[in-house]
């Protein structure tokens, strides 16, 4: 179920889905991020939420700006990706935590999930289906957190192959 705050939800539900560019997985990935662009010096290990082939959501102490650029390591398997912030709102009442998007700048599965949804294709695929989507207008709404909907599809559990 795709739950969102627009009315017409059926018409929200197709313009979303055909935005999107790979299956989300619900995972917590050890990873570090590190601010690469900017005034400010950041660096935060923190665990991944949501995963797929453009990027992540991570949950961090500290807001960061729209677009800065950050470094992904990818701890486990000592991958790194370069990603820009896509979305930064606040969790709870007391602004002690953010949740961060991140998009990456090179889509791919750095996650190295296997086996890998079969929308997540190979990487050359992926990135045209990510220059293909960006060409897309994905309907925002401000301070809202796109992470929330999820694939009519349901989630993909690698374990459950």
């Amino acid at each position: 179920m795709i739950l969102t705050d627009i009315p017409d939800m059926e018409t929200t539900s197709t313009s979303r889905e055909a935005a999107r560019r790979s299956t989300r997985i619900r995972a917590q990935i050890p990873v570090r991020i590190t601010v690469i662009e900017g005034s400010s010096y950041f660096s935060q290990s923190c665990h991944t939420l949501v995963v797929n082939t453009a990027g992540c959501a991570v949950r961090l102490s500290q807001p960061l700006e729209l677009a800065t650029a950050v470094c992904i390591d990818q701890l486990p398997n000592q991958r790194t990706a370069i990603a820009r912030v896509a979305n930064c709102v606040p969790l709870g009442a007391g602004r002690q935590y953010w949740l961060v998007g991140l998009a990456l700048d090179e889509p791919e599965n750095i996650w190295e999930i296997h086996p890998a949804p079969a929308d997540w294709g190979t990487e050359s695929a992926v990135a045209l289906a990510a220059i293909t989507a960006t060409n897309a207008s994905v309907p925002t709404k401000k301070g809202g957190w796109p992470y929330r909907q999820f694939s009519h599809r349901g989630e993909f559990h690698p374990a459950k192959i």
